[in-house]
């Protein structure tokens, strides 16, 4: 592929890059920001709940209103709503005033995210697909790169302020540059913003919504408090009227016959657990470093370069990978790498073996999350990519957030209501023995998978 191409599609990949740096950069910062407000971490912990609360459940409805209005504007309306939103919280000096916010941003972030890679599934070919999104991806990887960087030293010295303001030159620019991206839609769909379906999508944000907040109060009421119990309940509730509410919609939100789809289901799955993997080797790596090691968050920051780094290639990694070979056995072997990049994660004790191992478990878990958004383009039809990237990243969303309450807790009871050493290596040889697993049943499924999974004859017919 031409470098001309991949230069038309890179406001897409700096669109998804403001997504990545802002969510990256915000975690390091809270200290700073809860200081120069004069709160609590604990009462801000909603600057980071309430803008995966908004990205995770508003997911689905954007990738529809996308096939509805078309790609383009959407991505267009989710990038100035998240400049307008940086700036504001940039701006705000009241709590309640900045979180709300958050929430916007998750909302414009979540506009972003599936129809970015839908556009580019509507406008590449089988062979040019991988390349693109993998370069995509590695945009996307610099902010994932930088954010850790950015969060920690502009705290320490411009302004924690800073960490918002940088959003918006960025997503001014990424807006100015999707005007010349071309446009596509689900033409099977009317192009009407009533055709949408309400009922469905008032019970999948109300049921995601719920479940984020059972999940986040479990750090603070534990799982079987009622309160938890209640609102988890509910959530379940809320997405089971919502799944059976799409068998009779007319124009469902996601259509069931999605996961009747055999590769985009392997995908999903393995992904799901990649994803994971991820999630809790980031999230375990900036506790090993700031709360067992006692970093500063500047420092902290800058130790966890190389492992961003890692992530940050990943993407180019995985696209000329899955331009080679089958996408099933990409990510079977990625996944596999990851967990031997976990395993040694835990048995590492001295600080430069670390970072050197960090840099081999980002490219390694960042390699499975890659491959699995290059094989999802092509293993459904093309005008149900952006049903199918909402559905995927609503999941990937949602079970990450899982699975970090999960190892939180569970760091904590293991290391006697205290993060130590032993306890977050233990969670680590746990999540190796689940990444092996899913890397290897991804290998004995590969050949059965192809030429199911590749690039031209993926989909089975929509239904």
């Amino acid at each position: 592929m031409s470098i001309r191409t991949l230069l038309r599609f890179a406001p897409l990949g700096f669109a998804l890059l403001c997504v990545q740096l802002d969510f990256f950069s915000l975690t390091l910062a809270l200290p700073t920001i809860a200081a120069g407000l004069g709160v609590s971490v604990t009462s801000l912990q909603w600057l980071v709940s309430g803008y995966l609360l908004s990205f995770g459940a508003l997911m689905v409805p954007a990738g529809r209103l996308g096939d509805i209005i078309g790609r383009r504007p959407t991505v267009i309306i989710g990038l100035a709503v998240f400049a307008l939103a940086s700036l504001i919280c940039g701006a705000a000096t009241d709590p309640a005033v900045i979180i709300g916010f958050r929430v916007a941003q998750g909302a414009g972030a979540a506009l972003v995210m599936p129809n970015v890679f839908a556009l580019v599934a509507a406008a590449t070919d089988d062979k040019t697909r991988p390349t693109t999104i993998g370069f995509l991806l590695g945009i996307a990887g610099v902010g994932t790169a930088l954010g850790p960087v950015v969060g920690g030293v502009f705290a320490s010295t411009v302004g924690w302020q800073w960490v918002f303001f940088i959003n918006v030159p960025l997503a001014l620019i990424a807006l100015a540059g999707t005007f010349g991206v071309s446009d596509s839609r689900d033409t099977s769909v009317a192009r009407s913003v009533r055709s949408m379906d309400v009922r469905g999508l008032i019970f999948i944000v109300a049921g995601l919504s719920l479940l984020s907040l059972g999940i986040d109060a479990v750090p603070a009421a534990g799982w079987g408090s009622p309160l938890t119990i209640m609102l988890l309940l509910g959530g379940a509730a809320c997405l089971t009227v919502f799944a059976l509410l799409e068998n009779r919609a007319e124009t469902p939100l996601v259509r069931p016959s999605l996961l009747g789809i055999r590769p985009y289901r392997y995908l999903l799955l393995v992904g799901m657990f990649a994803n994971i993997g991820l999630n809790v080797f980031i999230f375990l790596a900036t506790l090993d470093l700031q709360v067992v090691r006692g970093e500063s968050p500047q420092t902290a920051g800058l130790t966890f370069v190389l492992g961003s780094v890692g992530v940050a290639l990943a993407g180019p990694a995985a696209g000329w990978l899955c331009s080679r070979f089958p996408v099933p056995v990409v990510l079977g072997v990625s996944t596999l790498v990851g967990a031997v990049s976990l395993f040694a994660l835990a048995l590492a004790s001295d600080l430069w073996v670390y970072v050197v191992v960090l840099g081999f478990a980002g490219l390694s878990t960042g390699m499975s999350y890659s491959a699995t958004q290059i094989g999802i383009q092509s293993a459904v039809p093309k005008p149900r990519v952006g049903e199918a990237n909402s559905f995927l990243l609503m999941t990937l969303v949602a079970v990450g957030g899982v699975a970090i309450v999960i190892a939180s807790g569970a760091v904590k009871v293991l290391g006697d209501g205290q993060p130590t050493a032993g306890s977050i290596d233990e969670v680590l040889f746990v999540m190796t023995g689940i990444l092996v697993v899913a890397g290897a049943w991804m290998l004995a499924a590969a050949r059965s998978l192809e030429p199911a999974a590749g690039p031209s004859s993926a989909a089975a017919p929509a239904r």
